[in-house]
């Protein structure tokens, strides 16, 4: 079998020698200029020179390319049918040797932190038969390693590889093909637990390699949509927007994407602005405990959906998913929005969803297994006021991004951290925790607001209580808002940890580069973790032309 982009080692390192050959001009146009691809270069020699090292250099491999991304709007909804605003940003490389049998071995350029690891896929896999339910067996899968509490890069990686292959899995269990294995050598830019989306960065990267070491292809928008079922596999349960955000990226442009249909659009990022990414240093971490986390507020999501469609029988059919519950779809105006959301509980216990949906004990215990019961209960009300809000924010911002309005998009995206929030800067550079209600009294309230024409009580104007940020996260972005030329913040990622970005005016990112350097890092004793980015192009082989 011939596998195109493959060529010895001793010639992927004279294309990086050479700065006119086709490998530069391939990078160039996924980067947009030859600045910015010293970075990536200088990674992908050491990638390479890597793989020589460890493997040896008379082999003959080919190089995936897979990027983080940021999502600037449409947090923690895309799996509830909204739209998402992300981009792509920086580069995982994996230099790919495929093998005889099925054993695929990964390294690390960074062997210190991330150790050999192997499998082979045949053992990864039941025996002799096709899995039935992919998710139930994720679920078992993972909860004979939940007492692990290492974070292995293998698990991304198996998450890639198992689930196409058993894609490619006939009923009886004969695999067609059956996978072949590979010799990588994996080497990151995008920072592990950032919330820069590292994991699905590593599933798209793993499932990319698996089907090109095997003569595979997957039509891109099939691809996005099967690596969200395949990270289930580490134990989350997302969507498939961040592997969307990675396999989609264009360079200088947002993309606006939407789901149930899945569409892909992308409109232009102002030359006028630019994002500064600041890393909180506290981990996202999202195996083994910090599950319940990301895995309960979701269940809240599920919960709000069914008690609106049982309180409101009128509209039910029309609530396919959370985001329908919107004037637009429904046909209400703002003032019945309100009504729907008071109609849900502002805490509910899983005994107390037990007796109100009998007829949904099936799938209610297999949501509860995603999870840990929260002690004071489902905080649905605050969770999908947040949800709604934010698939009418992100809809929105096309508007606003189309009309080159940064401020109004900036806007919203510091409403959308309101929302995850939990802390707020005080006057004397303390950190207050923040509490957020959503009682009978201020459903009323906002009822009565809307309905006289107040333009701060839209929906969309709310923020919600979703509440997976952290101190650190809300402290940074504080600190940015402090500074002129900053039109919003947020954190972005799946939250608990990791980064946030600030949308800047150009001739002030400097600046504000330096104030989060001098007044968050260095104060905490921290190595400086801030940057500016830009949007570049998404994932796939790299090509070296004619």
């Amino acid at each position: 079998m011939t596998i195109e982009e493959m060529y010895p080692i001793t010639s992927w390192q004279a294309m990086l020698a050479d700065e006119n050959s086709g490998l530069f001009e391939h990078m160039v146009s996924l980067y947009g200029n030859r600045k910015l691809i010293e970075e990536p270069m200088a990674l992908l020699k050491r990638c390479i020179d890597e793989f020589a090292r460890s493997y040896g250099d008379d082999r003959e491999v080919f190089v995936v390319r897979s990027p983080g991304r940021v999502n600037l709007l449409g947090m923690h909804v895309d799996h509830r049918g909204s739209s998402v605003n992300p981009i792509a940003i920086k580069e995982a490389f994996f230099i790919v040797e495929p093998r005889q049998d099925d054993t695929v071995v990964l390294r690390d350029v960074n062997s210190d932190r991330f150790p050999e690891e192997s499998f082979a896929i045949s053992r990864c896999l039941p025996d002799g038969e096709k899995i039935k339910d992919w998710d139930s067996w994720c679920h078992d899968e993972f909860e004979k390693r939940k007492d692990d509490p290492s974070i292995s890069s293998s698990n991304y990686v198996r998450a890639g590889v198992l689930y196409f292959q058993h894609l490619n899995t006939a009923g009886n269990g004969e695999r067609n093909p059956a996978f072949r294995g590979m010799n990588i050598m994996m080497g990151s830019n995008v920072p592990p637990a950032a919330g820069l989306s590292t994991s699905s960065c590593l599933v798209v990267a793993s499932a990319l390699a698996a089907l090109h070491a095997n003569g595979l292809e997957v039509d891109p928008m099939e691809l996005c949509e099967q690596c969200g079922f395949a990270e289930w596999y580490v134990g989350t349960r997302g969507g498939f927007g961040d592997h969307a955000a990675i396999v989609m990226g264009r360079n200088n442009r947002i993309l606006h994407m939407t789901a149930f249909p899945f569409t892909v659009d992308s409109v232009p990022f102002s030359g006028d602005y630019r994002i500064v990414l600041a890393n909180s240093l506290v981990e996202a971490k999202k195996q083994v405990g910090a599950k319940d986390g990301y895995n309960t507020p979701l269940a809240s999501y599920a919960f709000g959906l069914w008690l609106a469609r049982k309180n409101f029988p009128q509209y039910a059919e029309k609530m396919e998913h959370l985001r329908d519950i919107n004037p637009k779809t429904l046909g209400v105006d703002e003032a019945g929005i309100y009504r729907i959301l008071k109609s849900m509980p502002d805490r509910i216990s899983r005994e107390e969803v037990r007796e109100l949906f009998p007829e949904k004990t099936e799938e209610l215990e297999h949501l509860f297994r995603s999870h840990g019961a929260p002690a004071d209960g489902y905080r649905v009300r605050q969770v999908c006021m947040y949800g709604i809000s934010e698939c009418i924010r992100a809809d929105l911002a096309v508007q606003y991004l189309n009309a080159n309005n940064m401020e109004a998009f900036g806007k919203l995206v510091s409403l959308h951290h309101d929302g995850d929030r939990v802390a707020r800067l005080g006057d004397d550079g303390e950190m207050a925790p923040e509490e957020k209600e959503y009682s009978d009294a201020k459903m009323d309230e906002l009822i009565s607001r809307v309905q006289s024409g107040d333009e701060d009580a839209h929906v969309w104007a709310q923020a919600g209580a979703y509440n997976v940020s952290v101190p650190e996260i809300d402290m940074l972005v504080d600190l940015a808002l402090q500074k002129k030329g900053v039109v919003g913040a947020g954190l972005t990622g799946a939250g608990l940890g990791g980064s946030m970005i600030a949308l800047v005016k150009a001739e002030s990112a400097q600046e504000v580069v330096d104030h989060l350097a001098e007044n968050y890092y260095r104060k905490k004793g921290l190595p400086a973790k801030v940057e500016v980015v830009k949007p570049v192009a998404g994932a796939g082989i790299l090509g070296i032309g004619e």
